[in-house]
């Protein structure tokens, strides 16, 4: 499955990253989605077999 990142409080401190479906815009309920940084969501990505976008 291709994902992709997306920002959740954009611009405040509580600013973190989670991922969704490339395609269906959907977010992966299965992931975490609280990652502060953007390559911390897509190395957990990486490592469960997803394709990043």
């Amino acid at each position: 499955m291709k994902v992709t990142t997306y920002i959740i409080n954009k611009g405040t401190s509580s600013q973190y990253y989670g991922l969704k479906n490339a395609e269906e815009n959907q977010v992966l309920y299965s992931a975490p989605n609280n990652w502060k940084t953007e390559k911390g969501a897509l190395n957990w990505a990486k490592k469960h077999g997803y394709e990043i976008v």
